[in-house]
């Protein structure tokens, strides 16, 4: 099964939201724009399904950071068999807190297990309900 390209993803929220997006220099998978005189940034992660029935993807702080910044922060999860999660960055925000950080590599980033109905950040038991976009090509 595919994963949804991402210029799919910035056409629908360009519609969606009335803007133009043009990619953050040096983050392949962000985007930023205005809307209606907000600034909007947007995050699309990809991730296949693992045999545990969940995808996942992790997010650095710099990553997150973006986000924080932007008045509008969307997050568009890409996930094999052409579904997409798009989710409010500033209610999911919620679950993520310094303590719950991982440091295995030169960034501190979190790592988000992405299920068929919600999202979990690992170290934290909450979920995050979502709704799946399916596309068809």
């Amino acid at each position: 099964m595919s994963i949804p390209d991402k210029n799919i993803v910035v056409s629908t929220v360009c519609k969606r939201y009335n803007c133009s997006l043009s990619n953050i220099i040096r983050k392949k998978i962000m985007y930023h724009g205005v809307s209606n005189g907000k600034s909007l940034v947007l995050c699309t992660p990809e991730s296949r399904l693992h045999p545990q029935g969940h995808g996942w993807f992790d997010l650095t702080t710099k990553q997150v950071d973006l986000l924080d910044d932007a008045d509008i922060a969307i997050l568009a999860v890409r996930l094999e068999g052409y579904k997409i999660y798009y989710v409010n960055f500033k209610q999911l925000r919620q679950l993520i807190t310094p303590d719950m950080s991982l440091n295995y590599s030169e960034d501190e980033k979190w790592r988000f297990y992405i299920w068929e109905k919600y999202i979990k950040v690992r170290g934290n038991d909450m979920k995050f309900d979502i709704e799946p976009e399916f596309f068809t090509f």
